[in-house]
């Protein structure tokens, strides 16, 4: 999908992709910049991180199963690990 950018500098995001995503007016992103790319990340205005009594706990919801996540994650450190050491 191709868009122009217009002489003030804003481009407009497609109404499918604004629906699909679930974006009103106020929705706020981080740009960021690389080469020739530009991204735009939409900010979670709420924090999932939370103090309880001096340790910081995720309050929010899990997108996936977290023993498959725990596990993807120790995999890939565990690859990363044995790459270094060879």
């Amino acid at each position: 999908m191709e868009i122009a950018l217009d002489k003030l500098g804003r481009i407009l995001i497609p109404q499918k992709v604004r629906n699909d995503l679930g974006l009103k007016p106020g929705t706020i992103f981080r740009i960021e910049e690389s080469d020739q790319e530009i991204c735009l990340k939409l900010v979670d205005k709420e924090s999932h991180i939370v103090d309880k009594d001096g340790v910081l706990v995720f309050s929010g919801s899990l997108s996936e199963d977290i023993t498959r996540a725990v596990e993807s994650h120790r995999q890939t450190r565990l690859r990363k690990i044995t790459a270094w050491e060879s």
